[in-house]
Order: structure tokens, then sequence, then C-alpha cells
């Protein structure tokens, strides 16, 4: 009788050990060096700071899309791509000025882009003005606002007096126009216009609309009409300056769309979960999240009941995980607690951010359970010195250690051996051995005793 019951737990044992086993093997490895390669390679010099609209931009659609192929991403439709229309702001012929002129047409000064003045890429519904006293012109220590026929036009000193920053472009945006300019030029400007000089400003973009995509595939699931899980993150940026100068967007967020990259060839082989699992790439968040909006739009029937894991900012050891959450949403918000839950038992600070400034806030708005993982760390966001070099792989890993936890629970039932086949295996490995041995030990001793 005691054979039998060693018998039937080696039995129990060796098939954890081969299933484990087999899930060592097959399963590949969540690699944060493979993340910070394809950040390199994004937000490299070649694809020019993928803004929305641009040739460059294309390009990283294409190689998200070729990547999800790889990776054996179904398509949701005849392929990855899921067109939507925007506004983009486009350059034009000519360079850009900053001058003073007199009544009579004659230049007095010229300002150097870059140094003393430089557009702030809000806006482009207009993009030259031309301004003196007699027109509705309003000061202050740090602004002004110049009211011109149908045109608003807004110059202003940035923080710190940095020229480098780089709005998101938004199309609905208030003024016609924004203007960055140094502390020193401003009070240089109201002096010119006190005494009668004209003010003369272009900047060469313009306004124009055109096609593009968001990138979309999913991992079937067992129950294909259950409530789905959604990974996303955006991969445009806000391209160059007129000087040709690159914002790579490495943080941001060549690291969110890297990450999901990664995600998806990890999940793609610990076996098939019950639900569908979306993985979207979004473009055009820097144009105010268009291309989570049209999703959300065109796909609610679908997502209803979905749970939603968006990655911005994936990367930065300066500061703490964040999880962020809409307006409305508070710390005992479901989702938000769960996560909390995870980072307490792996004693993993998080902070907690709750504002609709990242692809979650689409969803949110349709009261679809959404929250956005970050590294809210905003010292090189939207300047040129937003670089790979910066990217730390420890707080990569950190992401993981609390996301994948998360996801794995939502989208499987058998989490638990998915996150913990590795133990399985070498205790089941163990166990194998000594059952094996005490069978032998047994069967041994019933020989001898048989013998006698």
């Amino acid at each position: 009788m005691k054979s039998k019951i060693i018998a039937f737990f080696l039995i129990v044992s060796f098939i954890l050990f081969s299933f484990s086993f087999i899930n060592f093997y097959k399963v590949h490895k969540f690699s944060s060096t493979n993340v910070k390669n394809d950040i390199k390679y994004i937000s490299s010099d070649e694809f020019k700071g993928r803004l929305a609209g641009t040739f460059e931009n294309e390009e990283i659609e294409t190689y998200i899309s070729n990547t999800f192929k790889s990776n054996g991403l179904k398509s949701l439709n005849t392929n990855y791509f899921d067109s939507f229309q925007c506004e983009y702001p486009s350059k034009m012929a000519g360079k850009p000025y900053l001058i003073i002129e007199d009544k009579k047409g004659n230049l007095i000064k010229t300002y150097t882009y870059g140094k003393d003045y430089k557009e702030d890429m809000l806006n482009f519904a207009k993009n030259s003005v031309l301004f003196n006293s007699k027109d509705d012109i309003d000061f202050s220590n740090t602004v002004m606002q110049v009211i011109k026929g149908n045109g608003r036009f807004i110059f202003y000193v940035p923080p710190n007096n940095n020229l480098t920053f780089r709005s998101s472009f938004i199309y609905n945006a208030p003024c016609s126009m924004y203007i960055m300019l140094d502390s020193n030029v401003l009070p240089e400007i109201k002096k010119y216009i006190d005494s009668g000089y004209n003010v003369s400003c272009y900047i060469p973009y313009e306004v124009k609309q055109t096609s593009i995509n968001n990138v979309i595939g999913y991992i079937e699931g067992k129950n294909p009409n259950a409530p789905p899980v959604v990974l996303s993150a955006h991969f445009d940026h806000v391209g160059t300056d007129l000087s040709g100068n690159i914002y790579n967007g490495a943080l941001d967020n060549a690291s969110g769309i890297s990450y999901l990259m990664e995600l998806n060839r990890y999940l793609s082989t610990i076996g098939k979960p019950n639900r569908n699992i979306y993985f979207i790439g979004f473009n055009a968040e820097e144009f105010g999240c268009l291309g989570s909006m049209h999703f959300v739009q065109k796909y609610n029937s679908m997502l209803k009941g979905a749970k939603v894991f968006n990655f911005d900012m994936i990367g930065s050891s300066s500061v703490a995980l964040s999880v962020m959450g809409g307006e409305s949403d508070t710390r005992n918000t479901p989702l938000v607690r769960s996560i909390t839950s995870i980072c307490n038992n792996q004693n993993i600070k998080l902070n907690y951010l709750f504002q609709d400034s990242s692809d979650h806030e689409a969803f949110r708005k349709y009261s679809i359970e959404a929250v956005t993982f970050c590294d809210d760390d905003l010292t090189r966001i939207h300047t040129p010195n937003d670089k790979a070099d910066f990217i730390s792989t420890a707080s990569i890993d950190r992401c993981f250690k609390v996301s994948s936890k998360k996801i794995i629970a939502s989208a499987y039932d058998n989490y638990l051996f998915i996150f913990y086949y590795k133990q399985i295996c070498i205790c089941s490995l163990f166990s194998t051995i000594i059952l094996s041995a005490a069978l032998v030990y047994i069967k041994i001793n019933k020989n001898k005793r048989e013998v006698k």
C-alpha cells in the first residue's frame, strides 16, 4: 500500500516536472535588454522624432506591425493597421524670423532662432503676424498677447527660460500661434513697440490633414467573447525643430512601445489566455491622444468590461514607479487598489497620479477600467536630451514585476503556475528523485524479505 501511495505522488511529481520543464524552455524570458535595444532603435536619429504625419512615423508603424506579425499576433483587420484622419504641423519652405522694422520697412533688428526665440508646437492655425502699437496687445512680465484680425498670438518666456522644450501639437488650441522668447527679448520688444516700431514673426509650419495608423494585434483567448485585456503604448513623438534638432523621445515614448513589444514576445509563449489580449501601438498621442480616442470610439462595444494597461515613460531610475488613473479616479479605484496590493507584496514603492494626460484617458471617459504605468520623470521629456543613454533596465524590470502579475491574473486561469514554473520545476525534480529513491528502497527491502 505504501509503495502505491509513493508511486502515485511520483507520477504527479513527474507530470509537474515535465510541464514546468517544458515551460522553462518554451517561455520567452522577458528581457529589459531587449527593451532597451528597441528603445535605442526607435528613438534613433534615423526616425527624426516620429512626428505623426511624417514618413518616419510611418516607418515606425511598419516596424511595430512586423514585430507583431513575427511574434505571432493575429491582426484585427486585414492587416495590423487601423487608420484615422488627423491634422498635423507640416514644415514649409523658408526660414523662421522674428524682426523689428521701422515704419518704412527698414530692418532694425533680427533675432536669432533658437537663442532669442523659438516656436512652441501647440498650434499653427496662422504662421505669421505683423503688429505694432496700434494693435490690441496685452503685456505681463512673462507673456505678450497680440490680437490681430481673427488671430490670437502668444509670445511668452518659458519656465527656467528654457527654449528647448517642445509642446505637443493641439489642433484646437485656443490661440493661433505660440512663440517662446528669451527673458531678455520680451521687454526689449515692448520697448520697440512703445517707440512705434513694427514686429514681424514668421514660423514656416502649416496645418495639413493626413491619414495615420494605430497598430493593433492580438492573442486569441479561449473565450474570445469575454471582456478583453488591452495592453497599449503610443509610439509618436514631437519631431524636429526648424534647426534640425531631433527630439528623440526615448523615455517618451520609445520606452513604452518597446516595453509593449517585449510583453508581446513574452505573453505569446506562456499559453492560451482565457480572453483576447490586444496589443496596441497608439499614434498621435502627442496631438491630444487622438489614436486612443479613435480606437475607443470605434471598438467601444468590444471593450465593455475590459481592463486596460497602458505604458508611457518606462525606464527612469530617478523616480518611483507611478500608476496613473483618470482625473476622477482615486487610490480606492479597484484597478488602482489591486496594483497597490501587488506593489506592497513586493516592497515596491508606488506613486499615484490622477490626470488625463496619457492614452488611458479615452478609456476612462467611456467608463472602461484603465491605468497607465509610468516613471514620471519630466526632466528631459520633450527636449533633445531625452535619449536612450538615460534609460534604466532596472526600472524596466521593476515595471515588469508589477504589471506582468496584474496582466496575467486578469487574462489567465493558471497564473500561479505561469509565475512559479521555475520553482515548481526545481521542487518537482527533487521530489521525483526522492520519491523514486524511496520506491527503489521499498522494492529492495521487499525483495530481501521474500528471499528470507
